[in-house]
């Protein structure tokens, strides 16, 4: 795919941990604590040492902080290991994305006195934002957000387009200038219709319109039911594949130092996904991987089976080989 000398951007997850219960997110169950085969770790600054070493840091245009499975909020060296990855690079764009839900003042400001810039997750206003950020409380997002916008730090709004919060855009974005917020984002997404529990199985509420609501019917078919490859590709077409980290040249590397091509890869690929769509589009390139781990292989060792998911991007047909999670995330038009 590329070697180590043309990597641009690190899209880094720094925790698996969460304090916040999404109902769409893949470390829980429709907002029911589930794990469905993901590690949870936090990096620790050692680990990013010994990942990142300072030249490799150097060569970085931005490293962008955002996990598949967990927030920065959540690992307690989150400031020092930002602070590490500025020493080695004064111009270096790092971003967090996070649903700030937690921390003091001073996290907050010391991030904004290492010019990192921070994605505020903020799904709507008081009366909407915790429909889907549950467990978060929107007072202590908004007043985190001030903290750091007082203390001279670049924050951006970033809103998920839902059918709860669509009357409120236009507020939002309004309230995000008056903040002193730099930008404001909405985002259009796949995550619309789902039922909504807490941790006893309660039905709380739904977001959209989803088929079923009734906790049992879901959780025996998440728990119980195999997602074979046939399953997930009955509608789905083979398209021209043009990789969007290959042109920015970018990887993903996750808590525990596993390195993938991105992030839609590393979804823990040899252990995550019973019952959904993981379980069949992961088992296609699981084992591909090999020596993956920056902090028992260098990253050189690490990226090499990139070459393996670079030639199933020609092969005609799932069945034969073609991976459903490239074609689903980079596919262009027809294949």
């Amino acid at each position: 795919m590329y070697n180590i000398d043309d990597i641009k951007k690190v899209h880094l997850e720094i925790s698996s941990r969460c304090n916040a219960s999404c109902p769409m997110c893949p470390r829980n169950f429709h907002g029911y604590p589930h794990n469905d085969g993901y590690p949870e770790h936090d990096m620790t600054l050692d680990e990013a040492k010994k990942i990142f070493a300072p030249d490799f840091i150097g060569q970085l245009d931005e490293i962008f902080i955002n996990g598949n499975f967990g927030d920065a909020v959540m690992n307690p060296e989150t400031v020092d290991i930002v602070q590490y990855f500025r020493s080695h690079n004064e111009n270096l764009t790092i971003s967090i994305s996070t649903n700030a839900g937690a921390r003091d003042r001073k996290f907050w400001e010391y991030l904004a006195q290492l010019k990192t810039e921070i994605v505020f997750c903020i799904d709507g206003l008081e009366d909407t934002h915790t429909l889907y950020r549950q467990n978060t409380l929107y007072a202590t997002v908004i007043k985190n957000a001030q903290t750091f916008i007082k203390a001279g730090g670049q924050a951006v709004w970033k809103m998920i387009d839902f059918d709860f919060n669509e009357h409120q855009r236009d507020e939002a974005k309004q309230l995000s200038e008056l903040l002193g917020f730099n930008s404001f984002q909405l985002i259009k997404s796949q995550r619309k219709d789902t039922p909504v529990y807490d941790k006893n199985q309660n039905l709380t509420h739904t977001v959209g319109n989803p088929k079923y609501t009734e906790f049992s019917v879901l959780w025996k078919k998440r728990t119980t039911d195999e997602v074979l490859l046939e399953d997930i590709v009955k509608h789905r077409t083979e398209k021209s594949i043009s990789c969007k980290v290959k042109q920015k040249k970018s990887i993903y590397i996750s808590s525990t130092g596993d390195v993938f091509p991105c992030c839609f890869l590393g979804f823990s690929p040899k252990t995550y996904g019973h019952g959904n769509y993981h379980q069949a589009a992961n088992k296609q390139f699981s084992n591909m991987i090999y020596q993956n781990n920056a902090l028992e292989y260098s990253l050189v060792e690490c990226m090499q089976w990139f070459d393996s998911i670079v030639q199933t991007w020609n092969i005609p047909t799932f069945e034969q080989g073609r991976l459903v999670i490239c074609n689903d995330t980079c596919g262009t038009n027809q294949y």
